[in-house]
């Protein structure tokens, strides 16, 4: 039973993105270590569950966020700016997947494929 209320306490936060101290300090106090690592672990899983990570270079027009909203429906999106990595296109990181269309993505996988082909 104590399980499925500190399941219930995570999926609150993820729900409201949003912890009030004074629960995070009775969470802190109450539960046990083994409790709180629990805790942490289905908090990490519910927040890497419910995002996605949109990653590009330059500037995304609002026509393409909202398209990109509506391919992830019920997901709070993310968006990251990243000229230093991403050439140009984009980049998605949502549940154990990656899909990368950017320019340096589709290189790399060229480049591995030659790699392995060699």
């Amino acid at each position: 039973m104590r399980r499925l209320k500190i399941k219930e306490i995570a999926d609150s936060i993820i729900r409201y993105g949003y912890l009030n101290p004074k629960y995070f300090n009775w969470i802190c106090s109450n539960l046990s270590r083994q409790e709180l690592k629990l805790f942490s672990n289905l908090l990490s899983k519910g927040i890497k569950y419910s995002n996605v990570i949109v990653s590009f270079s330059g500037e995304l027009s609002d026509i393409n966020k909202k398209r990109i909203n509506m391919m992830f429906p019920n997901k709070k999106i993310l968006f990251k700016q990243d000229n230093g990595n991403i050439v140009g296109g984009v980049r998605f990181e949502y549940d154990d997947f990656i899909l990368d269309y950017s320019i340096s993505g589709i290189i790399e996988k060229f480049l591995k494929d030659i790699k392995e082909n060699l």
